[in-house]
């Protein structure tokens, strides 16, 4: 009895020395952002730029600011979780399981785009599946039914025949990679190529070619999520970034009672390095927002005809946010009834959402059309309640006053 006693203490010990030695969370995330992140080895600028931009996925004031920053307890739970996948099912394969009418009513693509979308992310889904998944088809088949379509998991099951807590485990297994590789998809423009690029996109948009130096347009949505963990629907803020030819560069999501824009990531790293955009480059947003040098919103009191012709300019550029937004409702409905674990979750949701809508964009996937015409608009989601940003910013009020001098001529004025 002695001697099993025995062995059984050593065996414990020996458990726990092999549980300690295992690389922690935050050395993984570290081999993580030194194997994916070339510009971490490039010029010192766009490193400066870059190291910035990735202070987003920090967290800040004890709140997660992206979605794959946990605690090591919380990660620790989820891999135990993710640990008991056991996929003993037959693949699925949606690409022969419906016509092409039926398929695009389904999932909002063409199967082309399917396709293509398909094969660029087996490959990462591999690398990154834990033992026990299912091929990739079958996980990006589950993963995008459940975001085009706002069934819940429980109809996903029956329609398919799995487990529906199988087909959870499955999809946001999904989620977790997508949000992991963030920055292959969701692109905010560092190298001085990408920025020229996405300045010049503009010039080609005729109604807004007038801004010469415009990086962006940022826009707010408003959404009610229903929290498990808050057992309650709750109102999140969407802000999404765009650039002209409709991808998302830049998105996030906070409960909207904490929302600011200066505390947004991209808030907070244009306030500590305006050169994360081109010199004297701005981004256009709503009266929601605050005035900066590097972010122009309309004149609120218009005093003069000059004031109003200046907003009719901006008008463009709310609509072409407001047709992205659409299109993002329109090809994923789960925005329309999203439900989600906690905060978190919903980040993940968004940004795969994002990623998928950048992939459609890349392969030219036109099937819900570019613009939405004024008579097939629809509602979803909601403006925020009366919230004006500040005007009080110096730099921003003679930045706009630059704008409305070159852009309108001074016998349009009183």
């Amino acid at each position: 009895m002695e001697e099993r006693a025995v062995l059984a203490n050593i065996a414990t010990i020996i458990t726990k020395d092999l549980l300690i030695d295992e690389p922690s969370s935050r050395s993984s995330n570290a081999s993580f952002f030194s194997t994916n992140y070339p510009l971490l080895e490039a010029s010192d600028d766009e490193a400066e730029i870059f190291a910035l931009m990735q202070q987003k996925r920090v967290p800040a004031k004890g709140k997660l600011k992206r979605s794959h920053f946990v605690e090591p307890a919380m990660a620790a739970r989820a891999s135990s979780k993710v640990a008991k996948l056991e996929w003993k099912y037959s693949e699925l394969n949606l690409l022969h399981r419906y016509v092409d009418a039926q398929f695009e009513s389904y999932l909002h693509m063409r199967k082309l785009t399917y396709l293509k979308i398909q094969q660029s992310l087996e490959g990462m889904l591999l690398r990154h599946a834990v033992p026990g998944s299912p091929a990739p088809q079958t996980t990006f088949s589950l993963a995008l039914w459940k975001l085009a379509t706002d069934e819940h998991f429980e109809e996903i099951a029956r329609k398919f025949q799995f487990p529906w807590s199988l087909c959870q485990q499955v999809v946001r297994s999904f989620w977790h990679i997508i949000s992991d590789n963030y920055e292959s998809f969701i692109k905010w423009p560092n190298s001085l190529e990408a920025q020229q690029n996405t300045l010049q996109g503009f010039q080609s948009v005729p109604q807004l070619s007038c801004f010469h130096e415009l990086f962006g347009i940022i826009s707010l949505k408003r959404l009610d999520i229903f929290l498990e963990c808050e057992h309650a629907e709750v109102a999140v803020v969407l802000q999404l970034i765009c650039n002209a030819e409709r991808k998302i560069i830049d998105c996030y999501v906070e409960l909207e009672q904490e929302y600011s824009f200066e505390e947004s990531p991209i808030g907070q790293t244009l306030a500590l390095n305006p050169r994360t955009m081109p010199a004297g480059s701005y981004l256009i947003g709503s009266n929601s927002f605050p005035l900066k040098s590097y972010l122009v919103r309309p004149i609120e009191a218009e005093c003069f005809r000059k004031d109003i012709v200046f907003n009719g300019l901006l008008e463009p550029a709310f609509q072409l946010a407001d047709n992205v937004n659409d299109t993002l409702a329109r090809r994923f409905h789960t925005l329309y009834a999203l439900e989600a674990r906690d905060l978190n979750e919903v980040r993940l949701v968004v940004e795969s959402i994002c990623a998928l809508h950048n992939l459609c964009v890349d392969f030219l996937d036109n099937y819900l059309g570019t613009d939405v015409s004024d008579q097939n608009k629809f509602n979803w989601g909601g403006e925020l309640p009366v919230r004006r940003g500040s005007e009080k910013d110096i730099k921003g009020l003679r930045r706009r006053m630059e704008l409305l001098d070159a852009l309108v001529k001074t016998d349009d004025g009183e």
